[in-house]
């Protein structure tokens, strides 16, 4: 019985494997934390100097329809990172 006892606990709380991924996981939460502090901290700034580029363009004075597109162009541009950062680090790709 004090076999299979130490086994679980070392399997739940204790063992090797446990504070391994215990350490991976604080510290992905960790980057996420910080990442997510970065972006939120540009957002506006992103947002308003794509606004200006966008009005730049299209001469649009309408600030909802200003905002919308802009919100749009944020959305196809961040779509396109995607897409291309999927297509670059394609794990076929090494």
């Amino acid at each position: 019985m004090g076999l299979i006892r130490h086994k679980t606990h070392n399997y739940f709380i204790g063992g090797e494997q446990f504070k391994k991924e215990l350490v991976s996981q604080l510290r992905f939460l960790i980057i996420v934390t910080f990442g997510f502090t970065i972006a939120f901290t540009w957002r506006q700034t992103i947002f308003d100097t794509t606004q200006s580029l966008v009005h730049f363009i299209t001469h649009i004075e309408s600030s909802t329809t200003l905002s919308v597109l802009t919100s749009l162009a944020i959305t196809l541009i961040g779509l396109l990172i995607i897409l291309l950062t999927s297509r670059f680090l394609n794990p076929k790709n090494y």
